[in-house]
């Protein structure tokens, strides 16, 4: 309610009406009406005197409310009149007589016309529909991530069927072809995970909306819902949040998906891929993991498929051996589901209420043991081929590490022969051979043994065990090659001759006498004192008695590079700073093992230089596509036969009586045996390298400091000196007679003439080393006879006579042509014959005619002791 305030402004000393509010009024339109009301009044113009009858009381104009007396308005230029007061009454509370403002107008409501609404809607249309195209457009089509790509890799023996070891990083992954897939999984995955597989796009528009619900309203039970397009795309990403956007962008992928791949592509990658607990990605590895190595993935019952489909959710806790109630439940749904799909009938259902038993799971190391130094050398191999490929999964491969090959899903195929890696392992561990009771804790022991037909590696024994002692013996570690190198120095005089241009055969004789000085560098063959004394002798006896001083004339002769050179053409990598040196014929240099069985196996085979490998091929899985095939023509031959033929002759002398290694000889009987002993200068090394036509072994000893530095080895089990009669030859000669049974007997090829080892020396000799292997068999000469002289001690004119090619040390020097009619007068009848070429040779460098004693200081470092 409104009431008209006729009191007298005390500031103007004048009376007006006012309209004032009423306290209980609550009206919004308050004093903004009242006063707009009142500016109305003081500018409305002045009003007629009154007439008769109205003098005061409240002037009335017609259609108008009765507006209260008051005094005139000032005119506008007189000084204005005082405001109203601050509070202003609303002017729709009538004052006295009734007077009312007009009440305001009411606002009209805006309704959109259906022109705008129909607009906007198409807007928006447009805009969700280009931000759609744009997301689609830059969402890149998934790639796979690098645990996506990783896969078993299976190395086998050389059948090609015995697992030697499965590789993988922790990520046991066996991928199967859309072949191989079974369908017993596929309709599994169809009917349990997904069943509008064969239909949707890629993307369930429920299942995607009920995720982003569930991201909405933070209930995390409601996500979920995604088809195998999705959750596929998600196990090859790797991207596993719980997020809007990763939902948005995994459906987009999905889509992109199901459009650049077939169903049946779709439905094998995700099953490749998808995880299911042990370990194990892809129903490939889980087959195996869950029902053994035993049953083929390809060939997986629907039993079987079931329960590894139904475990998908959660593998590792519905695994069986964890949770066998669960795991039955998810079967049992699992196996209805494709009733229901009409996958399986309901009376397989019915008689197969009970999942399928399961294997324990009971993982080996691998790499443990011996076996794993072999293992590390096939994956190096491959790693070092910087091999490039397309996989299975389509994606391109690199492998240039040994965790690209370790994780490639490869099937190798390796050259190690089961059988004799086995021997090999057994004899290392044989402590009846290789005594274990004293041995030194640093001592490095190395067997590796070589077919010499393909230069594979058959078997090898790098350590006792790779996990806690991963330095390999064989292929990482290097040791002084000792006497070992003699036959290289003979083979490369056999084939360049001296450096003069004239020729060398097994027949030319030098002195044996210990010391000798060659060009300032004094040298003593092996033995006490002074060293053992010969006298002149030809080079087959140089070589079975391992004669220091007759090498190194020889080496000499031909010139240390040519040494140098001939070992690198059988793969042989020489220290720098040795291949000048002269005494670098007893094997100063230290070298790989491995190279040096290459080197002997090139010798078993005639010549030819094979590459020493491990890796046969390796192939994508189980498939015939090869990403390697070792080459069979690799190899080369840089000699010729008869050089080749006759340093394995000599070398054939070392296993016969009277040869630092006569007890190999003795254990083998009638099979032929070629190799060299081999000790270093202060028995920092002991070796035997060997072999047969068809197999060569090399067997090391090394002993090695902290930091690498060589130390001699003690003796030790019995034995006061290890040289390599000793045990490498006990070790050659018990994994040889293992490898070698059952085999048959070849022969060596002839050489280009028989020479004796046996000529008389000057002096008593004083006992060699000897292996202690006991015989079982009479040596026999095979193919190729026994060394004989017609007589060794002085006068003889037996059948070895005749045309002077077994004389050894008779007239001529073992020229073949000197001494008569085949009369052989030992040393005495060396002035008869024509000058050989150590008379040659002894004339050039102005030192004593063979058969006198030089004189000569005492040996120097690693000129002796190599036996």
């Amino acid at each position: 309610m409104y009431r008209v305030d006729t009191s007298a402004d005390c500031s103007h000393g004048s009376a007006r009406a006012r309209v004032v509010t009423h306290p209980c009024s609550r009206s919004p339109v308050g004093d903004q009406a009242s006063a707009a009301y009142w500016r109305g009044l003081e500018t409305a113009p002045p009003a007629a005197a009154p007439g008769p009858g109205r003098a005061g009381g409240a002037r009335t104009t017609p259609g108008t409310h009765p507006v209260p007396s008051h005094p005139q308005a000032p005119s506008r230029r007189s000084a204005p009149a005082a405001r109203p007061a601050a509070r202003t009454a609303d002017p729709r509370h009538g004052g006295a007589g009734g007077a009312r403002p007009p009440a305001p107008k009411k606002r009209r409501r805006w309704i959109p016309s259906w022109q705008l609404v129909v607009g906007g809607f198409l807007l928006l249309v447009i805009i969700v529909v280009g931000a759609g195209t744009f997301a689609y457009a830059t969402t890149p089509t998934p790639s796979l991530n690098a645990d996506a790509l990783k896969a078993t890799t299976t190395v086998y023996y050389a059948d090609g069927q015995t697992v030697m070891a499965e590789l993988n990083d922790g990520i046991d992954r066996k991928p199967l072809t859309e072949e191989q897939m079974p369908k017993s999984a596929k309709d599994a995955a169809v009917a349990s995970e997904d069943r509008t597989f064969y239909e949707n796009k890629g993307v369930s528009v429920t299942g995607v909306g009920r995720a982003v619900w569930g991201v909405l309203t933070g209930n995390p039970n409601l996500g979920g819902g995604s088809t195998i397009t999705q959750q596929y795309v998600k196990n090859i990403t790797g991207n596993d949040q719980r997020a809007y956007t990763r939902k948005a962008t995994e459906a987009i992928q999905a889509l992109k998906v199901d459009q650049q791949y077939s169903k049946d592509q779709i439905l094998t990658s995700y099953l490749n891929t998808v995880y299911f607990g042990r370990g194990a990605y892809g129903i490939g590895a889980a087959t195996e993991a869950y029902f053994g190595p035993d049953v083929d993935p390809s060939q997986l019952t629907n039993e079987q498929a079931a329960l590894l489909i139904g475990i998908l959710p959660a593998p590792s806790a519905w695994d069986p051996a964890n949770s066998p109630e669960n795991a039955q439940k998810r079967y049992t749904y699992v196996m209805g589901a494709m009733a229901t799909m009409g996958y399986v009938t309901a009376e397989e259902v019915a008689a197969n209420p009970e999942m399928p038993g399961t294997v324990q799971q009971d993982k080996p190391k691998w790499f443990q043991g011996p076996r794993g130094y072999v293992l590390n050398a096939i994956v190096k191999e491959l790693a070092s081929k910087d091999l490039r490929f397309t996989g299975l999964d389509g994606v391109n491969r690199t492998l240039a590490t040994t965790d690209d090959v370790a994780t490639a899903g490869l099937k190798i195929v390796s050259t190690i022969d089961a059988t004799k890696q086995q021997a090999a392992e057994e004899t290392m561990g044989d402590t009846s051979v290789l005594p274990a009771k004293g041995r030194p804790d640093t001592l490095r022991a190395g067997l590796v043994s070589v077919d010499p037909a393909t230069g594979g590696v058959v078997a090898m024994y790098g350590g006792p065990d790779y996990l806690t002692q991963p330095f390999d013996a064989v292929n990482q570690g290097k040791a002084q090659a000792g006497s070992t190198f003699k036959p290289i120095t003979l083979l490369a005089a056999l084939q360049n001759g001296t450096t003069d241009g004239q020729a060398i055969d097994l027949s030319d004789t030098f002195d044996g006498a210990s010391p000798q000085t060659f060009a300032g560098t004094p040298v003593s063959n092996y033995g006490s004192g002074r060293g053992e004394q010969f006298g002149d002798i030809n080079l087959v006896k140089a070589t079975a008695e391992s004669v220091n001083t007759v090498y190194v004339h020889l080496n000499q002769e031909i010139g240390p590079r040519t040494t140098a050179k001939t070992a690198g053409q059988l793969g042989v990598t020489m220290e720098g700073n040795s291949k000048d040196a002269l005494v670098n014929v007893l094997g100063s240099s230290a070298v790989y093992p491995i190279q040096m069985a290459q080197a002997y196996a090139a010798l078993a085979n005639g010549g030819t230089v094979n590459p020493a490998h491990y890796v046969q091929q390796a192939t994508l899985g189980d498939t015939d596509y090869a990403v390697y095939t070792a080459n069979p023509n690799a190899g080369t031959k840089p000699f010729t036969d008869e050089a080749v033929t006759d340093t394995v002759y000599a070398m054939q002398a070392v296993t016969k009586q009277g040869g630092t290694a006569a007890s190999i000889g003795k254990a083998f009987g009638k099979r032929p045996i070629a190799g060299k002993t081999g000790t270093t200068n202060g028995n920092k090394a002991a070796w035997f390298n060997g072999f047969t036509p068809q197999l060569q072994t090399a067997v090391v000893l090394y002993n090695s400091g902290p930091d690498g530095e060589e130390l001699s080895i003690p003796g030790w089990g019995g034995v006061k000196e290890v040289t390599g009669a000793t045990y490498p030859a006990r070790i050659w000669t018990s994994y040889m007679t293992k490898a070698l049974k059952g085999t048959k007997v070849e022969q060596f090829s002839s050489p280009s003439k028989q020479v004796s080892s046996d000529p008389t020396p000057t002096a008593t000799p004083t006992p060699t080393e000897t292996a202690t292997a006991s015989p079982t068999d009479t040596p026999s000469d095979g193919a190729t006879a026994s060394p004989s002289d017609g007589a060794t001690d002085g006068a003889s004119d037996g059948p070895g006579g005749g045309q002077g090619e077994n004389n050894g040390n008779g007239g001529g020097n073992g020229n073949g042509n000197g001494g008569g009619q085949g009369q052989d007068q030992g040393d005495t009848a060396q002035a008869a014959g024509p000058n050989g070429l150590s008379d040659r040779v002894a004339a050039r460098l102005n030192q004593a005619r063979p058969g006198q004693q030089p004189t000569g200081g005492p040996a120097g470092p690693g000129a002796r002791g190599q036996g």
